[in-house]
């Protein structure tokens, strides 16, 4: 009849209504039931599973008892009620208080398993006072092709985890562990048992090491690894000089990301496949870690970490997007262009010609040694299109009109045509390193700067407008600049 609404959505075939409901929690999806007899069984069947016990929260103030209690009984009913098809992926957010909580995973694991789940994701808070064992089944599970376990405890690491002696995911290709605590014995053997890998993720794990010190990641699968701010335990007898080491070896890794301490190692080897790298390092976990800092570091650390900046960077020589933070810079800046190039034979050799890098991102400080590293890394990259600048501080002291002179390089950039820095204050040594980049950049055609909100204020404002008419009347080796203030 005319005017007669009609329901589309119930018309599609049960595969598509799966997609659409597959966007939602799980909870909400088993309340369609009651809109019509089309769709009382739908739910029964869903290929895709995502709960998350806060869902169950009825207010801000509430019983996390009680709370639990809900999500506890919903999820076995969801398994208790599913027909036997196949489970695509499974989405659990929890929080384990007991040994309740932890019987309860381990039969949704098992129901996985019998489900032949491809993608199993657990992320919660893991409160109970008992390492956690996982299940045998999802360890040896031939479907499994993705496996993300994310339990943070009371503190940094605070979750143990204990792996089954016999492990074969032959099927997995995506491994992402975070926030537990597991022995180097049996993160090799989890690393071994997983012939197909493709992704690993390692977010603040705490690896307990014994006579065993070095990680090692080798795998030909292998194409993506990021590892964020991971903690090595030494469990054998106080030992001082006891340094922890991640090699890895991935000739068919297209993308590495490294997010950690100076004072951890990681050697790169057989990396001819990798096209993108980041390497943001830092010295501690203060926030208010400075320039300064790096300057006032003993000399014999100072050689160490730069050892270990140019061994990245020769790793790195096949790249063609690089993201460096200002803590490299720093760092390079001290051993390798304030000592080496006065002294060639502290370090083993020059660092190669970075040869395919087309985009480079760099967190900076507008100091000295920040600009001329980056002037370096730039001359040593001769194909490079864009450079991204992010300033991370300000109020520094003046750089020397003068900080280039001694260069040892003639600095013609020949493929350069964007710059973008962001946080830019306005100040002489912005000014400084544009003025040189512009000089030598010969086919620059837009440099975008986007202004920090404190310029403002009304002095920052006259700063700002004197740095924009200065920066217009500079000379440019290119004839055709736009330039943008955002």
């Amino acid at each position: 009849m005319k005017g007669e609404e009609v329901d589309i959505i119930s018309k599609l075939p049960d595969n598509l209504i799966h997609e659409i409901l597959s966007f939602i929690d799980t909870k909400y999806a088993v309340q369609t039931s009651v809109l019509s007899k089309r769709w009382k069984n739908i739910w029964v069947s869903l290929p895709y599973i995502s709960v998350d016990w806060t869902s169950f929260k009825k207010d801000i103030i509430y019983d996390l008892g009680e709370t639990l209690c809900k999500f506890l009984t919903f999820v076995d009913k969801v398994f208790e009620f599913h027909d036997d098809s196949d489970i695509q992926s499974i989405k659990l957010g929890c929080v384990i208080l007991d040994a309740i909580s932890v019987e309860a995973l381990n039969r949704w694991i098992l129901a996985a398993v019998n489900h032949n789940v491809k993608d199993l994701d657990i992320s919660g808070s893991y409160l109970h006072d008992s390492a956690y064992e996982i299940p045998h089944q999802i360890l040896n599970s031939i479907s499994l092709k993705s496996l993300i376990i994310i339990l943070l405890g009371d503190c940094f690491g605070g979750t143990n985890i204990i792996l089954q002696k016999s492990m074969s995911l032959p099927q997995l290709k995506t491994l992402w562990l975070a926030g537990i605590s597991i022995s180097n014995l049996d993160l090799q053997r989890l690393f071994s048992s997983c012939p197909l890998m493709e992704t690993l993720f390692m977010q603040k794990c705490d690896v307990q090491t014994s006579n065993q010190r070095n990680i090692i990641i080798d795998s030909h699968s292998l194409q993506r690894v990021r590892l964020f701010e991971n903690r090595y335990t030494h469990l054998g007898l106080a030992d001082h000089t006891f340094t922890c080491t991640t090699k890895i070896s991935a000739p068919n890794l297209m993308g590495f990301m490294c997010t950690g301490f100076m004072t951890e190692d990681c050697p790169l080897e057989n990396l001819s496949s990798l096209g993108y790298a980041r390497f943001d390092m830092r010295l501690t976990k203060e926030a208010d870690e400075t320039a300064q800092t790096y300057f006032e570091l003993p000399a014999e650390e100072k050689e160490v970490f730069a050892r270990r900046m140019m061994k990245f960077v020769g790793v790195v020589r096949s790249v063609r997007h690089l993201t460096l933070s200002s803590g490299f810079l720093e760092i390079f800046y001290l051993l390798f262009l304030k000592v080496l190039l006065q002294a060639p034979g502290i370090l083993d050799r020059q660092p190669p010609q970075l040869c395919n890098l087309g985009t480079m991102k760099l967190g900076m400080r507008f100091t000295r040694g920040c600009i001329r590293s980056i002037a370096y890394l730039l001359k040593i990259s001769p194909i490079i299109t864009t450079l991204i600048l992010v300033s991370e501080e300000a109020n520094l002291a003046d750089v020397e009109d003068d900080w280039d002179a001694g260069f040892p390089l003639t600095c013609m950039y020949s493929h350069l045509k964007f710059i973008e820095i962001k946080g830019v204050e306005g100040c002489d040594n912005e000014l400084k390193f544009l003025r040189f980049v512009l000089k030598n950049s010969m086919v620059l055609e837009k440099v975008n700067l986007f202004f920090r909100s404190t310029s403002d204020s009304l002095d920052g404002g006259r700063q700002i407008r004197r740095f924009k008419r200065n920066l217009r009347a500079m000379p440019t080796a290119s004839s055709s600049i736009k330039m943008n203030f955002l």
